[in-house]
């Protein structure tokens, strides 16, 4: 998987199609349990763990997009997810965003009812927006790079970055548990195999993590 940046998005080129990469996926806390030792074997045990994995770091990914100040952008919450009438939706379901100023933007929240949890779900989103509850709508403001605003970006994604290795390490040590319940039914050769390419996307998706968090560090100290 190639990671790089483009302008202040980060995006991915694989194999994988364009459709595929934005699916919807896993969250950090809701990652899909890899199975029991009778729904299909080791094979759908390790695709359901790079699966899930993979939708860690996609996770990851669209964070630090949302991660940036200057200019407003009304497509900075393109994939932003918001809780609405018990599940996760996408922003765009629930309300219109629009650019009223250079450094500032206006979400119009369609049911009222919905107005705390999308405020919530922005607020959460970048740690340097300053959200204000205007009745029927929500003011943003993005504030220009400063000294504190960029310790402040930083320190979100070193927290984001953990929180997606630690989903991958989750993930691992359930298709591990799931190697393990099959002990009877294969051999230790193919235990073993299984186990080993369970390890080397774990890796994968660690360095995955790790690159994506670089390379926004870096973007961040030249901005």
């Amino acid at each position: 998987m190639a990671i790089r940046i483009v302008g202040c998005h980060i995006v991915f080129s694989n194999s994988l199609s364009e459709a595929s990469i934005l699916s919807p996926i896993v969250d950090y806390d809701k990652e899909e349990e890899v199975g029991d030792a009778d729904d299909g074997g080791a094979d759908k045990a390790l695709a359901k763990a790079k699966n899930n994995m993979h939708g860690a770091v996609v996770n990851f990914m669209r964070a630090l997009n949302q991660m940036r100040p200057g200019r407003a952008d009304a497509g900075i919450f393109d994939e932003l997810n918001v809780q609405a009438y018990g599940q996760h939706v996408p922003l765009a379901q629930v309300a219109q965003v629009a650019v009223v100023g250079t450094h500032a933007l206006s979400v119009s929240v369609y049911d009222p009812s919905l107005i705390q949890g999308v405020k919530e779900a922005i607020e959460n989103s970048n740690p340097v927006f300053t959200v204000r509850n205007d009745m029927s709508s929500l003011e943003i403001s993005f504030p220009k790079m400063s000294k504190e605003t960029r310790a402040e970006l930083l320190k979100a994604t070193k927290k984001q970055a953990e929180q997606a290795r630690q989903h991958v390490r989750r993930v691992r040590q359930d298709a591990m548990n799931h190697i393990k319940k099959l002990k009877d039914n294969v051999s230790e050769d193919d235990i073993r195999v299984q186990k080993e390419r369970i390890q080397k996307i774990t890796d994968g998706a660690i360095a995955d993590i790790d690159k994506l968090l670089s390379a926004k560090e870096k973007d961040l100290h030249t901005i």
